[in-house]
């Protein structure tokens, strides 16, 4: 297949930036290079990887997606949902801003859903928005307030819930959700997949997740969400981070526990003990492996301490919840 490949290129912007406008690629494809902006119609775009368009048409729409606000009277839409990683950007015009307070604008991206990014830059003069975006899979970009249009993802934060981290998100509406890829990464290049929650699929009401990161971890850890329709297409949500210290020796996960707890260490062991609150002891294991598995299938319901001592002497005491 042929490409078309640029070093610099700038495409037909439009000095009136007319509605309905179209720009049209074929299966030859367009082919934009690693960080080269490029000028189609009156949208930009500088994607930090390769990239490139195949049999599509984007189309400038004065639309505008509902919302409440709704977005701005200017949404470009193209034919098959594309993967692209770099900075998006457009024109627009001041009479286009439909209610909307232009100085607070976010770039809004999409499928049936659509996710609005934070930190976008808006130059009130030439009135034009840009934002950098993660590798999003979209149709659709617009700009809008945040968190104005009906967004897959409203909310995602990440918390210390005793040895584990916990990952919250919500959603305000989905429309054709088919699940979410939680996903960890130490270094935001390299990103690890840990599992899946299935989504709503259908929903007009606030929907609650979580998911929780059982392995031990010491460091800066950074997490995001591929938020995956029906039909393949998928989204990132904006990536969360949190610190985890090195300075403890131990870790018992998961916490509360159901059948088997698993120790954790940097360090060899000499012994862990498993005591109730009143100090009875429930399991006493010698020179047992880091990482070693024990269960607690059969113990009562409630909270026990998790003694664990290593080769050298140090000692830690855990809290674990039994369910």
């Amino acid at each position: 297949m042929t490409k078309r490949y640029l070093l610099f290129c700038q495409l037909a912007l439009l000095p009136t930036l007319a509605a309905q406008a179209q720009f049209t690629v074929g299966a030859d494809g367009f082919f934009i290079g690693q960080n080269t902006q490029v000028f189609i119609d009156s949208l930009t775009l500088n994607p930090s990887v390769d990239f490139s368009l195949v049999s599509q048409t984007l189309t400038i729409t004065p639309t505008p997606i509902p919302g409440a606000p709704p977005s701005i009277a200017r949404v470009y839409n193209l034919t098959t949902p594309v993967n692209f990683t770099g900075v998006a950007g457009f024109f627009y015009r001041a009479s286009e801003l439909n209610g909307n307070t232009e100085s607070t604008l976010q770039v809004n991206h999409g499928n049936a859903n659509f996710v609005s990014t934070t930190g976008s830059t808006v130059n009130v003069i030439q009135h034009y928005i840009s934002n950098t975006l993660p590798l999003t899979n979209f149709t659709s970009l617009t700009a809008a307030q945040e968190g104005a249009l009906p967004v897959n993802l409203v909310d995602f934060k990440v918390k210390r819930v005793e040895n584990a981290t916990v990952l919250y998100w919500q959603t305000s509406e989905e429309k054709n959700s088919d699940h979410f890829e939680v996903q960890q990464s130490e270094d935001l290049r390299k990103w690890n997949a840990l599992g899946t929650v299935n989504a709503a699929n259908e929903s007009s009401q606030q929907k609650d997740y979580s998911f929780p990161d059982i392995a031990e971890r010491y460091g800066t850890q950074y997490y995001r969400l591929k938020m995956v329709d029906a039909d393949g297409s998928f989204a990132f949500s904006k990536i969360e981070s949190i610190r985890l210290g090195s300075s403890g020796l131990i870790s018992a996960y998961p916490n509360p526990v159901v059948d088997k707890l698993r120790i954790g260490s940097k360090e060899a062991l000499a012994s862990v003990k498993v005591t109730d609150l009143a100090g009875r002891s429930f399991l006493e294991l010698s020179k047992p492996k880091p990482g070693q598995e024990f269960s607690m299938k059969n113990y009562p319901a409630g909270t026990y301490f998790v003694k664990v001592e290593t080769a050298d002497g140090k000692v830690q005491v855990v809290k674990i919840i039994k369910q």
